[in-house]
């Protein structure tokens, strides 16, 4: 592409372009470069920036509002959504709760809705979330047990499940058998006691709830009770679940 008008500098970059050019008496080995290092984050030899971290979270209502956890928000000088979106930190709670807006109108396939259903013991949970911090294109859904509804010293906003979660997954929500959120997953204690790999804690909706409401944001309630198939509560997970990177 050149602008009209231009020709006499045209014609001179492309002198200099030809006098680049070498040219063979025969087509390139096809092994050509085999020896060269291979990675997904190398480009032509040029290393592809990353984002410092990335964990999950998920769209809370129509506008593309994303609640995810504190973790992925920590000294961030730019935050997204999905690789794609800007995103601005509208606020963070103690209880570990971050809540995200983008920079640019979004139209989620579908949002979270919080179940009113009071849960179960040994109830089966689904959890959504980018186990591998985006090193795979899309998420991963896993079918756990919820163990109880307090965490180890009697926290009434916990919930304890089953569960062997990676990094990626702290901030990817809960989902119940009618496919109602019940909470947000949390990371993994970085110091203390070390629990047993298939022990992971969330919070449970009404913690998750008051962090939205104090940002000023409203949160839909699921009226549901009937069961949904796994199959349903896997893409219903899927489609509200986002990777949220941190950027520094």
């Amino acid at each position: 592409m050149w602008p009209a008008g231009d020709e006499e500098r045209r014609r001179r970059l492309i002198g200099e372009m030809d006098k680049s050019l070498v040219r063979s008496a025969a087509v390139l080995d096809p092994t050509a470069g085999s020896d060269e290092d291979q990675a997904i984050d190398l480009v032509f030899g040029l290393e592809v920036s990353k984002p410092a971290v990335s964990r999950s979270g998920f769209y809370i209502d129509s506008r593309g509002t994303v609640v995810t956890t504190t973790d992925a928000v920590d000294s961030c000088a730019r935050i997204t959504i999905d690789d794609l979106y800007e995103a601005t930190l509208v606020s963070t709670s103690n209880n570990g709760v971050a809540v995200l807006t983008p920079n640019e109108a979004l139209s989620p396939l579908n949002v979270a809705a919080f179940s009113a259903q009071t849960p179960r013991l040994n109830t089966e949970i689904a959890v959504a979330g980018y186990s591998y911090e985006g090193v795979l294109d899309s998420h991963s859904v896993t079918d756990e047990t919820l163990s109880d509804l307090r965490g180890l010293r009697g926290e009434e906003y916990l919930n304890r499940m089953a569960l062997t979660a990676l990094a990626g997954d702290a901030g990817g929500p809960i989902l119940d058998p009618t496919g109602g959120v019940l909470g947000m997953l949390l990371p993994a204690l970085s110091t203390g006691p070390q629990l047993p790999a298939d022990v992971a804690f969330s919070l449970d909706r009404e913690t998750v709830q008051a962090a939205l409401s104090d940002a000023g944001k409203s949160s839909q309630t699921a009226n549901s009770t009937e069961q949904m198939a796994a199959e349903d509560i896997s893409v219903a997970a899927r489609s509200m679940t986002v990777l949220v990177s941190c950027w520094r």
